[in-house]
């Protein structure tokens, strides 16, 4: 992989892929240590660990998952769960020994969520932040341009730092939310993209992760392109090859991906920074021309 300093955190500890909804559905506690330990071998700094719905129904399950994941890996866990009360159980059962002292990783908050962070009065985290979205005068709105994402961060931060104790700007990833690129009509990878450039360049921020789950990118395409390149790898790889250099230092994604830093004249990248300059179905057909005729 060109992107030598890129933290993983493994993402295949999660029902939305099919191979490993069948391990939750069938409780199959072996295949998920070997799922684990897969992820690890393949350079994975964090595991996700997400079980879907059945957190809420099935608590003594979700313990007996992170138990396995934890005498099979010593990598700190990174738990995907938008609710406190199954973050609650996730913390509670988290062994930091077993992960050589290292603190897990509470995914998600966001401003409408804030009263996960209260368990910080119990337990020691990390935390990743939810930033497409905003409360306002009492409603949620999702943020539409980079400016309203860049804003949003930093008053999360900022009361983030104001009011766990002893928690620092490292401890903090904001996630910038990213969608498919192939259907993206309201030009969400162009904000993603601007969005980390401007928070990157906030001397206040220094020391802040930011991360985006890559896989989501190449969602809806083809493996190949005309050019017989591999377009899923090609199409994260522009993504990191815009963003890295401003700031972009974690991926939610598939540990073992050799991404490219790609160079200018890469057919594939090309055409992604053409689409991220078009709107509406001029984006979407310029990313068709990848991969149709």
């Amino acid at each position: 992989m060109d992107f030598k300093n890129l933290v993983i955190i493994g993402e295949r500890i999660n029902p939305g892929f099919r191979s490993s909804k069948k391990l939750f559905d069938e409780s199959d506690i072996d295949g998920i240590r070997k799922l684990a330990a897969s992820q690890a071998e393949k350079g994975a700094k964090y595991l996700n660990v997400n079980i879907g719905d059945r957190a809420m129904k099935d608590q003594a399950f979700y313990r007996e998952v992170i138990r396995a994941i934890q005498s099979t890996v010593s990598l700190p866990l990174s738990f995907d769960f938008p609710n406190r009360e199954v973050q609650e159980i996730c913390l509670e059962t988290y062994d930091p020994a077993r992960a050589n002292g290292a603190r897990p990783i509470m995914n998600s908050i966001s401003e409408l969520r804030w009263d996960m962070l209260e368990l910080y009065k119990k337990f020691r985290f990390k935390v990743i932040l939810m930033v497409s979205e905003r409360m306002e005068d009492g409603e949620r709105i999702s943020n539409k341009t980079p400016d309203e994402v860049y804003m949003t961060a930093r008053r999360m931060i900022r009361y983030i730092l104001e009011t766990a104790d002893n928690i620092s700007i490292n401890d903090i990833f904001i996630d910038v939310s990213v969608c498919p690129v192939a259907g993206d009509m309201e030009g969400l990878i162009r904000m993603a993209v601007e969005s980390i450039k401007k928070i990157g360049s906030d001397r206040e921020l220094k020391g802040v992760h930011m991360s985006v789950g890559l896989s989501n990118i190449s969602i809806m395409v083809p493996p190949q392109a005309l050019n017989n390149s591999p377009l899923k790898l090609y199409l994260e790889s522009a993504f990191l090859t815009n963003t890295v250099p401003f700031g972009l230092d974690t991926i939610i994604g598939t540990p073992g991906r050799e991404y490219k830093n790609l160079p200018e004249n890469d057919f594939v990248l090309q055409g992604f920074n053409e689409a991220l300059k078009l709107d509406g179905i001029e984006a979407v057909m310029r990313i068709q021309k990848l991969y149709m005729e």
